[in-house]
């Protein structure tokens, strides 16, 4: 349905003049009745009060008849003379207000306007005509803050795709080219890189769905009671083989906790990543812990390295998707830049929280999942 343009709608169309004319209708209707009410049961009550008075006499004298014909018309004219200004002063009073409403609601409908068109910076101040008014200008607020970082985010995980995309692509195009212009053998070495490529172009795209998922809240997990300090001990079983290419030592310590609440095999992927990424920054000779502790309201694990740490200024940025401290850094190491955006997805899915901490460059880094016990996620 199109909404109309202010314009086009019609004098007894908007809203300003209908309440208007509605509280002048409910006034009328009010003197009215009460001039219905003088006319009609004014006299009777006057002579019933004069009597009660103690002027029986006087009021025989003048009779029931003669004193509803007197007042029957000076209720009229008094009713009328105060009808006049009371309507004029009822009308002004209404206009202004509904004149204000009116102007609050035509900033509503330019501010959604705005938003719609994709202006969401626009917001409305309050418009001091109750706690109501104000309540749903903070909510449009609140709405358009939320669209706008929303928007922003769809901006930068775009540009930032255009660019992950480009390597891949670029090496995919260069050796095709080869291989057609005869420059470039299709041998086996050939093929690895084609593969290689192709691989990260699929990790990429399945990364991106992951998160995506699980920054909308569209994850089924499938929550049971799981032991984590076994779980953890299984993702360092998973990584060891690789970590020993590398001559890096990966362990797993804490006693067996009691079993929590939570899908086991997206808590498995959110370890994997994080042993992944330690992995990744470990130099040979480098050392990996994965520590599991309990108290009585969660669970806490902890990914320890001895790699390169993290600046101080890094750290705020470590779970935003592509981020690198070091530019270009992760493109040699096969990671997709998205690894610790989802983990941490992947947690508060599980209204669980995941953090970084680190001394500084060089000198290792940490990253602490804790995990509430006794509510099992939605």
């Amino acid at each position: 349905m199109t909404a109309l343009a202010p314009e086009r709608i019609s004098f007894w169309g908007h809203l300003t003049v209908r309440l208007i004319v509605a509280q002048i209708l409910v006034l009328l209707a009010g003197l009215i009745i009460v001039m219905l009410t003088a006319v009609l049961a004014g006299p009777s009550m006057f002579y019933d009060e004069l009597i009660d008075a103690g002027h029986a006499k006087e009021a025989t004298e003048l009779g029931f008849e003669h004193l509803q014909e007197a007042l029957r018309p000076v209720s009229l004219i008094a009713m009328g003379v105060g009808a006049v200004p009371a309507l004029c002063i009822a009308g002004l009073l209404s206009f202004y207000l509904h004149r204000t409403i009116g102007r609050s609601l035509a900033s509503f409908t330019a501010a959604a306007r705005a938003v719609a068109a994709g202006h969401y910076d626009v917001r409305i101040p309050s418009t001091r005509l109750g706690p109501e008014f104000d309540y749903l200008a903070a909510s449009f607020n609140d709405m358009a803050t939320k669209l706008q970082a929303v928007d922003t985010t769809r901006r930068q995980m775009l540009a930032d795709l255009g660019h992950e995309m480009r390597t891949p692509l670029a090496s995919l195009k260069g050796h095709l080219e080869g291989i057609e212009d005869g420059v470039v053998p299709l041998d086996e070495r050939t093929t690895a890189i084609l593969q290689a490529q192709i691989t990260r172009l699929e990790r990429l795209a399945r990364d991106i769905r992951a998160l995506t998922r699980a920054e909308e809240g569209l994850l089924h997990l499938q929550p049971t009671a799981v032991d984590i300090a076994h779980l953890a001990q299984e993702a360092v079983a998973a990584i060891q083989p690789l970590a020993a290419q590398q001559n890096i030592t990966v362990t797993a310590t804490g006693a067996s906790t009691a079993p929590a609440v939570l899908d086991g095999q997206r808590m498995g992927q959110v370890l994997g990543n994080l042993l992944e990424n330690a992995l990744r920054h470990t130099p040979s000779q480098g050392h990996i812990s994965v520590h599991t502790d309990l108290d009585p309201q969660s669970v806490t694990v902890t990914v320890t390295d001895t790699g390169e740490g993290i600046a101080a200024e890094a750290l705020p940025h470590v779970f935003e998707r592509f981020y690198r401290a070091e530019a270009g850094r992760e493109h040699n190491r096969g990671g997709s830049g998205l690894g610790l955006a989802i983990s941490k997805g992947l947690v508060e899915a599980h209204r669980g929280t995941l953090e970084a901490t680190s001394p500084g460059p060089g000198r290792g880094a940490s990253f602490r999942i804790r995990l509430p016990r006794d509510h099992p996620p939605n």
